[in-house]
């Protein structure tokens, strides 16, 4: 989305619609505007009334300010969601939205803000994508543009895949085009900021390091294979010769799984009726990959620009840290904050585990 303010101009063919004017822009508008004018405008007399007139009609005007983004936001996306701002806990995760932006202003702040709150109207069950948005809300203003990126890149690098790639060059370009525009924001982080992250509750360490090319095998481990010959796998003659194996290079004794991903595997395993060898068969495609820095070579060839990427996350310690929840609900918000074509819910990359009422 792009941030409006009162100082917006307007652009040809448009129409300038500003914060605290009397406006209607569609169905939902006047209750939303209700709750998140009014109601919160009491909340803010009461938790700001120790800051001057002054410094309270600049938070006021932010508030305002955020209410039209956020609702203009919800009419273009999801205006079935506009009824949920009616309901309590909407409604408190939206004053401390309103607080949060109110303290700083921060346009960058605010739309990360807004794409919690449509995660957070979005899901009706109070389950753990529900509550990690909801609790995000309260981080986030917490938060700078290089803890963003930080999140976002760990994010893109860990936990997302990016469906029918079918060539290393297609992933490679795909890893560049979900962490490059965030790059410029790793600039000024520091190791430290993972371990404010980690107070915060956004991260926390592992056990070991896990560098990006690892996790890309780990993901696509057919693309990254060093494929087997029959002597390097037990039982091999079970699988050489069925329809999940098919040749690896110029050497007649070498194979490889014929799939890309566990997934693709299981699907070719069922569509095949060969169940009975499927533990052999996932063996054999976890177990030929290569090692991670092989991997990111072959990455970094096919897109030389995610070499200063690598570089970078490595240097700021990020390979031995991974989002939580809440940290994972801040980053995919500000996926969306900055590349709206990326429409993956948030419940998709959050354990659906429910919450007792």
């Amino acid at each position: 989305m792009k941030w409006s303010t009162k100082r917006q101009k307007s652009r040809d063919n448009s129409t300038n619609i500003q914060a605290g004017r009397d406006v209607s822009i569609g169905l939902g508008y006047r209750d939303v505007k209700e709750i998140s004018r009014d109601t919160a405008m009491e909340v803010f007399s009461r938790n700001f009334q120790s800051l001057s007139r002054e410094a309270h009609a600049v938070a006021q005007e932010r508030a305002d300010e955020f209410t039209l983004n956020l609702v203009e936001s919800l009419q273009q996306r999801a205006p079935h969601i506009l009824e949920s701002f009616q309901e309590p806990g909407t409604q408190s995760a939206l004053f401390s939205a309103q607080s949060g932006y109110a303290k700083t202003g921060d346009a960058d702040l605010g739309e990360v803000l807004i794409e919690l709150l449509i995660s957070r109207a979005g899901c009706r069950q109070r389950n753990t994508s529900q509550l990690a948005s909801n609790f995000a809300v309260g981080i986030a203003e917490h938060l700078s543009s290089h803890h963003f990126a930080i999140l976002t890149c760990n994010f893109a690098l860990k936990q997302l895949a990016y469906g029918e790639i079918r060539s290393i060059g297609a992933l490679a370009r795909n890893i560049e085009a979900s962490i490059g525009p965030f790059f410029q924001d790793l600039g000024g982080a520091d190791p430290a900021d993972l371990d404010y992250l980690a107070g915060l509750g956004c991260a926390i360490a592992t056990a070991g390091s896990l560098p990006p090319g690892k996790y890309v095998g780990m993901n696509y481990p057919g693309l990254f294979t060093r494929g087997f010959s029959a002597k390097e796998i037990m039982h091999s003659e079970r699988l050489i010769g069925t329809r999940l194996v098919r040749p690896f290079g110029p050497d007649p004794d070498r194979y490889q799984i014929d799939a890309v991903t566990t997934e693709d595997l299981l699907k070719l395993i069922d569509s095949l009726f060969l169940r009975e060898i499927s533990d052999l068969a996932l063996s054999a495609l976890r177990n030929t990959v290569l090692d991670g820095h092989e991997i990111e070579r072959l990455i970094t060839e096919s897109a030389p620009g995610l070499a200063p990427i690598f570089r970078r996350i490595r240097g700021l310690e990020m390979n031995g840290h991974i989002n939580t929840a809440i940290g994972t609900a801040i980053a995919h918000a500000n996926m969306r904050r900055v590349i709206p074509e990326f429409d993956v819910p948030l419940a998709d990359l959050i354990p659906a585990g429910s919450a007792s009422q």
